[in-house]
């Protein structure tokens, strides 16, 4: 079985459909209540808890990590792209009921590199 990175597998698939990843931010919604209700749709948080996720990362962060958890894990891909299987597995971010774990968030958050706001910088 072959692996790929879920921010490999993201950039492959971006250019293969002929998108750029800044006019695909663009095009997706910035204002925070639109936010919170995309998360909470996909990945299983309280309220609370996707507000904070909003006060640490910036709009364009979270709307891409919705991007990359919808298309790789929620909807068209299941976790697999192009026969390969996407890291992190699909079987250590999405719960019994369909949706992204805290845990999950955590990893894909990581493998997407992102990094929260307040450290943006920081060590510039």
């Amino acid at each position: 079985m072959q692996y790929i990175r879920l921010k490999d597998a993201l950039l492959d698939f971006l250019r293969e459909q002929g998108l750029e990843l800044e006019d695909v931010l663009d095009a997706m919604d910035e204002e925070k209540e639109g936010l919170i209700e995309s998360l909470l749709k996909r990945v299983d948080l309280s309220y609370e808890e996707a507000y904070r996720l909003l006060s640490n990362y910036t709009s364009r962060q979270i709307n891409l990590l919705i991007f990359a958890i919808h298309v790789f894990y929620v909807a068209v891909m299941g976790g697999v792209y192009k026969g390969k299987v996407i890291v992190p597995l699909r079987e250590e971010v999405v719960n019994e009921k369909g949706k992204i774990t805290r845990e999950g968030l955590l990893k894909i958050i990581k493998s997407l590199g992102l990094k929260p706001r307040w450290t943006i910088g920081a060590y510039s």
